[in-house]
């Protein structure tokens, strides 16, 4: 078994780094080159689903649903890790500090799933419309494992002992259970770019400054899932990752589709050594 998880780790690796090569492979051998283009292909069909999406939404067609309160959406143009959690925690801690009841809503990613029968059923019945969000914590207690609620949620939920945090895909229902049950008056939506279904009110897009967009190509090709063209709907960029470099080059390419964002540069560094034994902090 050991030997078959490691060549399936090392097919990971050669596919991702094909997937990321920037010259669309031409130095590899005709097979590679056409799965390559085949991906290609596959990324002009996914542009064009989600512009058409975005188009939807901004012309009135698709509904977005306002909840009649502050909605942060923090988010990011790629997959892959930007810095994201970390920027949450900060917004959450300091509104909470000014006085607002925050929650943050989580899609949850890697949450234990119900068994494929049970979503089955749900997806018939419209049980899961009818479900409350998993609730990971009140503001007051914390109620979920990482297991039942994903990692991120639960270390959002476990630094934050004053902000509550909720687990669904639908983040409307999760806001309104929030607002309802809760009395929460801001809303920090997790991962939120791409989720239009809510209303924003303030939109953060964060970059990663030593990989900014990838190769430029949207998924399965490259990293991004929107075109880098959409950084226009941010009202606040954040360059994260930075090290004391300049980001000159990063900033007039993204002037070029968004004017009026404020852009910040950001560091990600450690605060302090902690014993989790001892609870000491160095």
């Amino acid at each position: 078994m050991g030997f078959i998880r490691d060549r399936l780790d090392e097919v990971e690796r050669k596919a991702v780094g094909l997937i990321l090569d920037p010259d669309n492979g031409r130095e590899h051998p005709q097979s590679v080159r056409l799965f390559l283009a085949w991906l290609t292909h596959l990324s002009c069909l996914f542009h064009g689903v989600v512009q058409t999406r975005n188009f939807m939404y901004r012309k009135g067609l698709f509904r977005h649903h306002a909840l009649g309160c502050q909605v942060i959406s923090i988010g990011n143009l790629t997959v892959g890790g930007t810095g994201k959690t970390p920027v949450v925690e900060v917004f959450a801690r300091e509104l909470q500090k000014a006085g607002r009841r925050v929650a943050i809503l989580s899609r949850g990613y890697k949450k234990a799933a119900p068994s494929f029968p049970r979503r089955v059923v749900d997806g018939l019945t419209l049980a899961e419309s009818r479900r409350p969000p998993r609730v990971v914590s009140d503001g007051k207690a914390l109620l979920l494992n990482s297991a039942m609620s994903g990692d991120e949620p639960y270390m959002l939920a476990s630094n934050l002992p004053d902000v509550c945090v909720l687990v669904d895909k639908n983040r409307v229902k999760s806001g309104r259970y929030a607002i309802d049950r809760l009395g929460c008056d801001t809303l920090i939506l997790d991962d939120g770019y791409q989720y239009l279904f809510l209303k924003h009110w303030v939109e953060i897009a964060l970059v990663d400054s030593t990989n900014p967009f990838g190769n430029g190509h949207m998924l399965p090709r490259g990293i991004l899932r929107e075109p880098t063209s959409n950084i226009a709907k941010a009202d606040y960029i954040f360059i994260t990752k930075c090290d004391g470099g300049s980001n000159e080059r990063l900033i007039k390419r993204m002037r070029r589709h968004n004017r009026n964002a404020e852009i910040i540069e950001c560091t990600h560094g450690p605060q302090y050594l902690e014993n989790l034994f001892a609870e000491e902090r160095l």
